[in-house]
């Protein structure tokens, strides 16, 4: 069986080495969480950026390559841009999501 991710290593004990039916639910239920673990992780991300920002006055330049990205992009994600669609948003030309 592969390792995890790095960041989630923590989670292989659902995987552990005697499979049971727990495991699976327990696997299931962090797979549906998914979501709510992105935006709890984005919303995050973009505290500690503004934090490191306007605490310390260090630039989005600064922080680019600690991130891997462009210094806009640190930007945005001070100002809680998401590079990807979140459910409910809409596509460009369609409707807006009630």
């Amino acid at each position: 069986m592969e390792t995890p991710p790095k960041p989630f290593e923590r989670l292989a004990n659902l995987a552990g080495t005697t499979e049971t039916i727990e495991q699976a639910k327990a696997l299931t239920e962090a797979l549906t969480a998914i979501p709510d673990l992105q935006k709890w992780l984005r919303e995050q991300r973009q505290h500690i950026v503004r934090t490191l920002h306007e605490r310390d006055g260090m630039s989005y330049t600064d922080m680019a390559p600690h991130l891997g990205v462009k210094p806009e992009r640190v930007s945005g994600i001070a100002r809680g841009h998401s590079r990807s669609p979140r459910k409910g948003a809409a596509e460009p030309g369609q409707p807006e999501a009630p």
